[in-house]
């Protein structure tokens, strides 16, 4: 195939009969559609990439920057953010280690960086100032003394995947140890990633904006298992609503068929691709629901993330950019659906006030394992005694790991203080699902289209972006086997196999974390918290959890995610 002139970069419905053909076409633009379409653009795996986006086009970049000429552009954090491991923060930025971000902060100015564009989205992201990272993060429960604290000290040189650290210099590895990870707004991260498909210096990607799927006409499944020549190309038919849709004599918007190698559906939870092929899933709805919204403290959040678990879910307060003196932060409160509509509708007073009576109450004394009056009313006198004894010495013993961790290197801090809540309080429902297959022929699915996660331990995107890595490098084994991306099963196959392994066993390890918060049985109560005392006071497997949510390491071992 020839490729494309650089632009337009824009298409619409065109009045040609001609079919049009990618190599690869993506449907969505979001954060997991566009990381995928710039990855593959910066790998030079495929010739021809189109994305396939419902929405128009984001924003510029520009709408983000904050100049002397506009001091409205930069305006507040938004409550749509995600945390991002150094794993997907490299991928994201072009393979290629981001700016050192030690040497900068929350607040910083597009003057104190020498980033340049050709840098990539997450340096010019940076160089914005629209990126707050962290280098610590602190857990606890509501309902015992039991803490959790990981660091960037956590994070081992030896655990880095050769696959991932693609700059080899000290420099570019000091910037991929450096931190635990990074929170970036969801609009500012789309528009870093188009800007950068948009102003490269290659063929590039050409996005289709404002479309809506009409038909799509995928091989059988059946094909695969024939052992036959490989399947034809998939035909995806749509047309494009915009304020001036070409039509036809009648006046109907025009269809427009295309043809593609590999269709990736990257359009989210509620996959229109995933519905039209009749890909089946399997999950669950939590019967909880996260509010979240963006809030100003008072102090510094000292590059800290912080969580605290209760009964009906945890609390997070994630550190976002600031500037000068107006320190802000993103809350993602997963409660039940009754007490996130309360959580809505109270005053901004009465919301803050909920919100620092949760987060500035620390751990509490280890619970009796068993009731006194329930021992005394049903064992006999000696064996009572011995039941309190035991109980005290258990809860002693609990109490006092906690106390011993305190008095070293990782002491317990309260979060600053919530003054004000900015923006909107936003809310949605908490689900676990996951697509029986990622693949059909010439078919895969990414990120939210293939499964979708509690948020807790904020791994959503981040499982997206692992999806990412894994289907772009099957791909070019497959080009490289002089295969086109989805002539064969043999790649698909491959992809399916290790990102489901990864991800299931991400999605069983947070599906058990909700049931154990979630209990209030004493005796289980207390081996949780002393469970998560032991993991706290035990360096490697503290530092193996740090390495998984860093993306070091796979959640299962020999996987790479």
């Amino acid at each position: 195939l020839n490729r494309r002139p650089l632009f337009p970069r824009f298409t619409s419905s065109s009045s040609s009969a001609a079919k049009e053909h990618y190599d690869v076409l993506i449907v969505g633009g979001g954060a997991v559609g566009s990381s995928m379409a710039n990855a593959l653009r910066h790998t030079g795996a495929v010739s021809s990439i189109g994305v396939l986006e419902f929405r128009g086009a984001p924003p510029p970049l520009s709408a983000y920057i904050d100049d002397s000429e506009n001091k409205q552009n930069k305006g507040n954090p938004n409550a749509r953010a995600y945390a991002l491991s150094p794993a997907s923060l490299e991928l994201i930025n072009n393979g290629s280690s981001f700016c050192n971000p030690r040497s900068s902060t929350a607040s910083s100015s597009a003057a104190s960086h020498d980033a340049s564009p050709a840098a990539g989205p997450i340096a010019r992201l940076d160089e914005m100032g629209r990126v707050a990272w962290y280098d610590s993060m602190q857990i606890w429960e509501s309902d015992g003394p039991a803490t959790l604290h990981f660091s960037n000290d956590d994070l081992s040189t030896e655990s880095i995947d050769p696959y991932k650290a693609m700059d080899t210099s000290s420099a570019g590895r000091a910037g991929y140890q450096d931190v635990l990870g990074a929170v970036i707004e969801d609009g500012p991260l789309v528009s870093a990633l188009w800007n950068e498909m948009q102003n490269s210096n290659d063929d590039g990607v050409d996005f289709i904006c404002n479309a809506a799927i009409k038909s799509i006409v995928a091989p059988s499944p059946n094909h695969a298992s024939r052992g036959l020549a490989p399947p034809k190309p998939v035909e995806l038919t749509y047309q494009v609503h915009n304020a001036f849709p070409e039509a036809d004599s009648k006046g109907h918007p025009l269809t427009k068929t295309i043809t593609a190698d590999l269709l990736v559906a990257a359009d989210g939870g509620n996959s229109t691709v995933r519905r039209m092929l009749g890909m089946p899933t399997v999950g669950f709805g939590y019967g909880r629901r996260a509010v979240t919204c963006t809030v100003k403290v008072d102090g510094s959040m000292g590059r800290t993330a912080y969580q605290r678990f209760m009964p009906n879910g945890p609390m997070a307060l994630l550190p976002v950019w600031s500037e000068g003196d107006d320190i802000y932060a993103n809350i993602v409160w997963s409660t039940t659906p009754s007490v996130a509509s309360d959580l809505q509708q109270l005053s901004e007073e009465d919301f803050v006030r909920e919100l620092n009576d949760c987060m500035q109450s620390g751990p509490v004394n280890t619970q009796s394992l068993f009731p006194s009056d329930l021992v005394d009313s049903i064992l006999p006198g000696p064996l009572a005694g011995i039941a309190k004894v035991v109980d005290y010495l258990a809860r002693g013993a609990n109490d006092g790991l906690t106390m011993s961790r305190w008095s070293e290197s990782r002491p317990f801090g309260l979060p600053p203080t919530i003054s004000s809540v900015v923006g909107p309080r936003l809310a949605f429902d908490l689900s676990l699902s996951q697509a029986r297959s990622y693949v059909a022929p010439r078919v895969a699915l990414v990120g939210d289209a293939a499964h979708t996660v509690h948020p807790m331990a904020g791994q959503g995107l981040n499982l997206g972006i692992g999806d990412v890595d894994c289907l772009v490098r099957h791909i070019r084994s497959a080009m490289s086997s002089g295969m086109d991306p989805g002539g064969t099963m043999h790649f698909l196959n491959q992809y399916d196999s290790e990102r489901r392994a990864e991800v299931s066993a991400t999605l069983g390890g947070i599906h058990a974390l909700h049931n154990m918060f979630g209990t209030t049985f004493s005796p289980a109560v207390y081996v949780r918290s002393l469970g998560m005392n032991l993991v706290n006071a035990a360096g490697p497997v503290r530092r193996r959890l740090a390495e998984v949510a860093a993306g070091r390491r796979g959640a299962l071992p020999g996987l790479r995610t």
